[in-house]
């Protein structure tokens, strides 16, 4: 059983978790700045951990449930990526997500800066254990 893969995408950054081998617990692994070279550079954080099963894309949704004008460009990535990858992707629900993040890495004494360089790796490992959460309560 291989690990799944968490993403939090970003018009400029993508943040990037992972499972470990049980599906269990997620944990960040890296930002990547979205370049012509992110697909070369994800593959290369990705060799060690491989076999990747599946990749959790956050689906920004309005509180709503609609769609927001990020909602349609996620989905476009999300096709990039799986033809780039050829693993399969699923779109999750990340609503709330950012907010959590800031406020957990506000409590926890982290200064903005700090903040700042690590909400997105922080955002992706939410969303895949939010999902890996999910799938416990499925089984």
């Amino acid at each position: 059983m291989g690990r799944l893969l968490g993403i939090d995408y970003g018009k400029v950054r993508i943040g990037v978790a992972v499972s470990d081998t049980t599906r269990l617990i997620s944990r960040p692994l890296c930002t990547l700045e979205y370049k012509k070279d992110f697909i070369d550079k994800l593959q290369k954080e990705l060799k060690p951990l491989l076999p990747i099963d599946l990749v959790i894309i956050g689906l920004p949704l309005l509180m709503s449930g609609k769609d927001s004008p990020m909602t349609e460009e996620v989905r476009k990535f999300s096709e990039y990526l799986h033809q780039a990858l050829r693993i399969p992707v699923k779109l999750w629900d990340e609503r709330l997500t950012s907010l959590q993040v800031e406020r957990e890495m506000r409590d926890s004494g982290m200064k903005r800066k700090e903040r700042a360089s690590h909400s997105d790796t922080m955002a992706a490992a939410l969303i895949l254990q939010s999902y890996l959460d999910s799938q416990r309560m499925t089984v």
